[in-house]
């Protein structure tokens, strides 16, 4: 049976997964699904019994893993929503955030039942791995307006947040010595890089070795995932490689026993593990690779599709939820179509030398952009389009300064070799912002996803260029369907955006009596801040990102006792920090808009009220102010809605969403 662990794993995988739909609420369905599918497969394919058996109990027995898991730990703990309980535990991460104040997060036990959840309590010189006693008052995780926090926080087992701390006492946890070492010595290279290097670059790197990106700008952090290299901040596969290679490097020269060069390169790596603290892609690569490189020892072929499904095996029964999570899918995803589909792909190029190797290069880029694209749909508003080209001509350039900045860490991060080091990083790095600001503004560079009917037809015919070039065996055919692919879906989203430009639509945020809006027409948009005072910006951004609004001409914001018009003057593209929504900007952007002001956008009258603003449109009036909508004269009061809702001024319609701003709740 070839390839046992890899049916099996994914088959387990497949459990899992579709166990997230309804969080355990469905799993009797699917078990009976599965069983019946089965059943009727083993009848009609004699030849493949055996994978049938093993497959559906390895789904069987997923489906029994997250049963129990929500049973005897979701359940359990959201039972304790709103409750006082008695956590204790070892402290995973901390941070000062000011005022004597530190946010710390705790895995451990909430009333004895096992937990991970942050809370504030007051400065106590916390460190790594230090137990901690405390009694906290928690709440359920739930989504918001602002941001999907339970959609993010659930796949990875939090489901409980801190709100209030009575009591705190912690102690020194010496045994943990090394692992809280190494956590200390990632914070100080972190310190060093932003120190040394400085400005969006020193970040940029300092982000690309620990995998924390706080220190860069949110401008850079969009430009950079819309040119599509934005998985280079995830600490993954290739960290592992470089440093797994580098100590492997030495130690043969060092040392020919294999046994002994495994067992040091293998607590390297796992020591890297820990350095980053413990994120999904560094678990699976560096499971990988303890599987492929033991697997000589033991007399094996080592085998990546195999090495993977046992990882999903030993990783989705630890966290079952995982299987929903992003960067969890998008780990495995990439890693099984670089280690399986990729090979398969570029053997079809009959090119040698360096033509052949940069065509394999531009043939793998592009396999792995279509064949992880299901995933980027169901996880991001933004896709980039222009990613084989990005990574063919950035990534070296990352990996090169990602090796460097590596050098610098296993050499202690001493001054002397850092300066000289980190200063050719830098240089790197600036001409990898530069390439990646001209890519992310090309007009093709990227797509979003809530411009219709993009996500449905890039799930359709995303797969085709891939299954159609493998099964014709000719690497021509699917470069050519591959090209028609990305011009078509390009051709469709510029037209939609047009189309969706002759309409005119006004979505609104509630927050109690207050409320933010943008009136958006293809991929312009004007902002409104009605007492908000900014509160609810992320959630403005992410609906920008949504809908592809890439142009805002201004943004309106009222405060108690005034209007303001701020305007800049730039074109001026949608980064977050780079528009004003909260009443902030210089004296040559803001203009007086006080009240009975009126104003005339894209053919769409602006006039300033007491308490809110009145946009008339055609035959359409609406009157936003306070919390409550007017739609030509129907009066709505929105202070107790909870959930974002768009206006359509063309049908003079007010329409639910949910928090991922897609359509679903009706009209009114």
């Amino acid at each position: 049976m070839v390839r046992k662990s890899c049916f099996i794993g994914f088959a387990y995988f497949a459990g899992l997964f579709s166990c997230t739909i309804g969080w355990g609420r469905n799993n009797l369905v699917f078990a009976l699904a599965a069983v019946c599918v089965s059943a009727a497969a083993f009848v009609a394919l004699k030849k493949y019994r055996r994978y049938i058996i093993a497959c559906t109990a390895a789904f069987l027995a997923a489906v029994a893993v997250n049963t129990a898991y929500t049973k005897l730990s979701y359940d359990r703990l959201c039972a304790l929503d709103g409750e006082t309980v008695s956590v204790k535990g070892s402290i995973t991460d901390f941070s000062y955030i000011g005022s004597d104040t530190c946010i710390v997060t705790v895995k451990g036990k909430a009333d004895g039942i096992n937990a991970k959840l942050s809370f504030f309590v007051a400065d106590m010189d916390f460190d790594y791995y230090d137990n901690i006693t405390a009694k906290v008052k928690v709440k359920k995780i739930y989504d918001t307006i602002s941001f999907q926090s339970e959609s993010y926080n659930r796949p990875k087992g939090v489901f409980l947040s801190g709100t209030a701390v009575e009591v705190v006492e912690h102690e020194d946890n010496d045994r943990l010595f090394l692992l809280r070492g190494i956590k200390r010595y990632r914070d100080h290279l972190f310190e060093k890089i932003n120190k040394i290097i400085g400005g969006d670059e020193g970040a940029f790197a300092a982000a690309m070795l620990c995998g924390d990106k706080s220190e860069m700008s949110s401008q850079t952090k969009t430009l950079i995932y819309r040119s599509g290299i934005g998985h280079i901040f995830s600490v993954s596969g290739t960290h592992v490689i470089i440093i797994s290679s580098m100590f492997g490097w030495i130690l043969k020269r060092l040392c020919k026993r294999k046994s002994v060069i495994f067992a040091v390169q293998m607590t390297v790596v796992w020591a890297f593990a820990v350095f980053a603290g413990f994120s999904v892609p560094v678990v699976r690569a560096a499971a990988m690779l303890t599987a492929v490189s033991a697997a000589p020892l033991f007399f094996r072929r080592p085998d990546p599709a195999s090495s993977l499904g046992l990882c999903v095996v030993v990783m989705l029964t630890v966290s079952p939820y995982a299987a929903a999570d992003c960067s969890f899918l998008l780990s495995f995803t990439a890693a099984f179509v670089i280690g399986v589909i990729c090979p398969k792909v570029s053997g079809l190029v009959k090119l040698g030398g360096k033509a052949g190797g940069a065509a394999k290069a531009v043939v793998n880029a592009v396999t792995v952009l279509l064949c992880t694209m299901p995933v980027q749909l169901m996880f991001f508003n933004e896709i980039s389009i222009i990613a084989p080209l990005s990574n063919i001509l950035l990534v070296p350039i990352c990996t090169t300064a990602l090796g460097i900045t590596v050098l610098t860490a296993v050499t202690g991060g001493a001054t002397v070799i850092a300066y000289p080091v980190l200063t050719a990083v830098k240089y790197l790095l600036k001409a990898v912002i530069l390439l990646a600001d001209i890519f992310a503004k090309l007009p093709f560079a990227y797509v979003a996803r809530g411009v219709k009917p993009m996500s449905l037809l890039m799930l359709l015919t995303c797969l085709i260029p891939v299954f159609l070039g493998l099964r014709k065996k000719s690497v021509k055919i699917g470069g050519a369907l591959t090209a028609c692919v990305l011009l078509c879906w390009s051709a469709v989203y510029n037209f939609s955006l047009h189309l969706n430009g002759q309409n005119i639509k006004i979505m609104v945020l509630p927050y109690g009596k207050n409320m933010q809006a943008v009136m958006f027409s293809g991929r312009s948009g004007a902002v409104f801040d009605i007492g908000c005072k900014g509160k609810l910006n992320k959630g403005m951004e992410r609906f920008m990102e949504y809908e592809g609004i890439s142009d805002l001409k201004c943004a309106f914001i009222s405060d108690e006792q005034y209007y303001t018009l701020a305007k800049n003057e730039k074109d001026m593209t949608i980064l977050p920090d780079n528009y004003y929504i909260n009443g902030i900007a210089d004296e040559d952007g803001v203009y007086s808009f006080t009240d009975g002001a009126v104003l005339e956008w894209s053919g769409v009258h602006i006039k300033a009220l007491e308490d809110g603003y009145e946009i008339s449109a055609g035959d359409c009036n609406v009157t936003l102010a306070g919390g409550t909508v007017s739609v030509n004269g129907k009066k709505s009061d929105m202070s107790e809605e909870e959930y974002p809702f768009v206006i359509d001024i063309k049908n003079g319609e007010i329409r639910r969403t949910n928090y991922g701003f897609a359509y679903g709740f009706g009209t009114w």
